[in-house]
């Protein structure tokens, strides 16, 4: 089945442009990256020949078809097997928020919207819903899965990369500078949440959120989300 995925890495902050090629290269041209921290120790840092804990993050959509070889690919092509250097790991997607967050996150690599709605994730009690959406344009989002029953959300500053792909795809320019809202949801929520958010800041609207959601198992220490299930 031609699943999809969400491709993250993690690699050295100086490394993170010649990742950023590397990654455009093998087709990822929709890119979201963000700043952070790692937290290995001093001594740890020392024996793998590192000097600092900056690290760039990486999200990118991808067929699960393409993932076996890209993660080859990272290994043979720019050592990612090698201490110190990163780590990548793929995510399966829920659903996405229609057919223009798709084709906005795909960047042109070829797949079939139909797959994403045959996956079952049934066995999953809770999705995380992920809207990336213009600087500035949080409260639209919030506003918009409020209505729907949506508690809060977590807010991410991140950096896109694909405002000339996207007009491609959604015959709009994205600004670089991104805002993601993290959103946990029972399941029986998703879909009207996510609907919600689509109608009132989706692609076509001023906030241009991209719009995505990805299986949870099971939380702890959620109060809000768990009492839906009194």
């Amino acid at each position: 089945m031609n699943k999809l995925s969400l491709f993250t890495l993690i690699v050295t902050r100086e490394a993170g442009e010649r990742w950023h090629a590397f990654l455009n290269k093998e087709g990822l041209t929709t890119l979201f990256s963000f700043p952070c921290l790692g937290t290995a120790g001093r001594g740890l840092l020392e024996k793998l020949g590192l000097q600092s804990n900056d690290k760039t993050l990486f999200l990118a959509a991808a067929p699960h078809r393409k993932v076996k070889s890209l993660l080859r690919d990272c290994i043979s092509d720019m050592g990612l097997n090698m201490a110190g250097t990163g780590i990548a790991m793929a995510i399966p997607f829920e659903s996405a928020g229609g057919q223009s967050s798709l084709s906005t996150l795909l960047g042109g690599q070829e797949f079939d919207p139909s797959e994403v709605n045959k996956m079952d994730f049934s066995v999953y009690p809770y999705s995380l819903v992920v809207a990336i959406a213009e600087k500035g344009h949080v409260d639209d989002v919030m506003e918009a899965a409020r209505s729907a029953g949506a508690g809060g959300g977590t807010v991410v500053h991140a950096k896109g990369t694909a405002a000339e792909e996207a007009r491609k795809f959604i015959g709009v320019s994205l600004a670089a500078e991104k805002e993601m809202v993290l959103i946990l949801l029972r399941q029986e929520t998703r879909r009207a949440v996510m609907r919600a958010i689509m109608d009132q800041a989706g692609v076509h609207t001023p906030a241009h959120t991209i719009l995505f959601s990805l299986p949870v198992e099971d939380i702890a220490g959620l109060k809000s989300v768990m009492q839906q299930e009194a």
